[in-house]
Parts: C-alpha cells; sequence; structure tokens
C-alpha cells in the first residue's frame, strides 16, 4: 500500500513524505478501506504544521476524511460493512491520504452508493460542520437571519445551501467583490464586501432585521460587527480563525443583550455525540448530495504519487474549489 505520512511538523511541502508499506493487520474491531477519493484541507495542514487540536506522535499518517469501499474486515464487528461504500470520519486516528486505511469500524458511517464519490469524500468536515451549526446552538425559524464571515468558503457555501432548505436568510461577509459573487451565485440573501464602515453596511443590508446566529470563521476584530446585529441572546459560534486575534465583543453586547459565544470542533462532536446522531448526520448529507441538493465545485484531483504538485495546488491563492487525490 501506499500512504502519505508527517516525517516532522513544519512547512507540508517539506514534512510530508510518500511511503510504501506491507500489507496492513487488522485487529478484531478494524475494517479494511479501500480509498476511491480523499480532500486536501487546510485543517490537514495545520496539522501538519503543528498547530491543529490534535498533534500525533511522529511520524504519522495524514489526511482527515475520505471515502472508499471496504474490502476486508478483522473480526465479526466489522464484517456487516465489507462491500459497503462508507466516509471516514475525521477522528484523526487514521490517515486518508493513502490507497488502503485499517481503522475501526466506528470510524466510518455507510453512505449512498448512488452518490458522486468526490462529494461523499467533503462530507465528514465541512458539510457536516455546517449542518451542526445551523441545528445545535439556537432556536431558528423560518425567515430568521443567519450571519456568516468567509461566506465564499466550503463551509460557508454549505451554510448557505443549508439554510435556504430551512427557509432561513443569510447575510454574508466577503473580503473582496471576486468573492462576493461566488456567494450570490451559491443563494447568498445579502452580500457585504467589507469596507470601512462595517457596522452600517450590515445595518443597511438586514434593513431593520436582526441576526440570530452568527457563524465565525475568521476570528479578530470582525465579530464584533456581527455582534452588534444579533438580537436579544442571540448566538455566536467560532469554528475557524484565520488570524490569532481573538474574535472581539463589545461588553455592552454580552451583557445588555446576553449573547452567548461559543465555539465548535467537528472532533468534539464525534468523541461526544451519540453514535446515532452522527450516522443520522451523514445519511442526511449523503442523501442531500446523492439527491443533487448541494455540490461543492472541484478545481483538480490528483494522484497520491503526485502529492506536491496537489499541495502547491492548495497552498496558491485564487482557486475556487476544492482539490482531492483519487485512487484507482
Amino acid at each position: 500500500m501506499s500512504q502519505l505520512v508527517v516525517t516532522s511538523y513544519g512547512d507540508p511541502r517539506e514534512s510530508v513524505s510518500l511511503e510504501r508499506a506491507p500489507s496492513l493487520l487488522l485487529g478484531t474491531n478494524d475494517i479494511l478501506v479501500e480509498m476511491e477519493a480523499a480532500p486536501v484541507n487546510p485543517s490537514d495542514f495545520l496539522l501538519v504544521r503543528g498547530g491543529y487540536g490534535v498533534r500525533p506522535q511522529l511520524p504519522t499518517p495524514v489526511g482527515g476524511e475520505g471515502v472508499g469501499r471496504v474490502v476486508d474486515a478483522g473480526g465479526a464487528a466489522g464484517t456487516p460493512l465489507v462491500g459497503r461504500r462508507v466516509v471516514i470520519l475525521p477522528t484523526y486516528e487514521q490517515g486518508t491520504w493513502a490507497d488502503k486505511v485499517a481503522t475501526s469500524y466506528r470510524n466510518v458511517v455507510a453512505v449512498r452508493e448512488d452518490a458522486d464519490p468526490l462529494q461523499l469524500a467533503m462530507l465528514p468536515i465541512n458539510p457536516a460542520t455546517a449542518y451542526l451549526l445551523l441545528h445545535k446552538y439556537a432556536e431558528l425559524a423560518a425567515g430568521d437571519w443567519v450571519g456568516l464571515n468567509a461566506a465564499n468558503s466550503v463551509v460557508g457555501r454549505w451554510i448557505i445551501a443549508l439554510a435556504r432548505l430551512q427557509g432561513l436568510k443569510t447575510l454574508n461577509i466577503v473580503r473582496r467583490e471576486a468573492a462576493a459573487q461566488i456567494v450570490r451565485d451559491a443563494g447568498g440573501d445579502r452580500v457585504i464586501v467589507a469596507g470601512d464602515d462595517l457596522p452600517a453596511q450590515i445595518a443597511g443590508a438586514l434593513d431593520g432585521a436582526e441576526l440570530a446566529l452568527v457563524l465565525d470563521a475568521t476570528a479578530g476584530p470582525i465579530v464584533a460587527d456581527l455582534a452588534g446585529a444579533l438580537r436579544f441572546r442571540g448566538v455566536i459560534v467560532t469554528y475557524a480563525f484565520v488570524t490569532d486575534i481573538p474574535p472581539a465583543v463589545r461588553a455592552h453586547d454580552l451583557i445588555f443583550k446576553e449573547i452567548t459565544h461559543t465555539g465548535f470542533w467537528v472532533h468534539n462532536w464525534l468523541r461526544h455525540a451519540p453514535r446515532a446522531e452522527i450516522e443520522q448526520t451523514y445519511r442526511t448529507l449523503s442523501d442531500l448530495v446523492a439527491d443533487g441538493v448541494v455540490s461543492v465545485p472541484v478545481d483538480a484531483t490528483y494522484r497520491l504519487d503526485d502529492y506536491r504538485e496537489a499541495f502547491e495546488h492548495e497552498m496558491t491563492p485564487g482557486h475556487t474549489g476544492k482539490i482531492l487525490f483519487t485512487f484507482a
């Protein structure tokens, strides 16, 4: 088998290498997954650099999510999955940048056979995050407004699509006009290119309405401007960051509007959620992909041998779709 392995924490172009390994040995609870596709994510690079929420002992296989077919099981627990297509969950107990992956049967969920494998490969992190952000933190009703920054990101586009299915409206913040067009094409209700007076831009876009929920993917001072538009007892959820500047919320808003500000990481959800909830979430997302309700643009696919080209592509600004490894 072939797999990508982190040998030292640092620049992915220097810290990851391709290794050939003998056949994998399966434990009693293990299954063997023959991979179809696995995305390259910014969170993977953050892990390689040593800045993620988990820091495995090195060397370690890398790749957080993917899709494949179960071809063997080490014991009775995994036998019912043999022959099934599954998504591998981002528990970071295994690496998905490999042509074959051995993992516990509990680290996978069976998904639809009639869906695009590239779209299925991208389900475990970003779509699950978007789905849970809209369902776990606020009581939302049709017509409510959800504010989000980095709205042109993959998570942002999933939030927009899922919000529309729920009858919610989205106020979307981006940093440049090209990104604004991506969000408009995705169905965002109001799109703002952040300027010098963002609070006035937000107020004008909402036209007297208030936000029920703010979904923050950047941290930094922009969060305060969105918080200022929240309704009484509105909620802010920070789920990603592009800066080490803390997500600012004014004490005035925290105290007088009793705003709640919390964080979300899909890894924590996987560790603590009931198994039934995890399976239902991914089956719901699998159905949406299979039925063509939601899809994410793909910029390019690469063979595992071409991982350096894949990394350069992912790290080059300007691409609007996802980069994935695919396996014959």
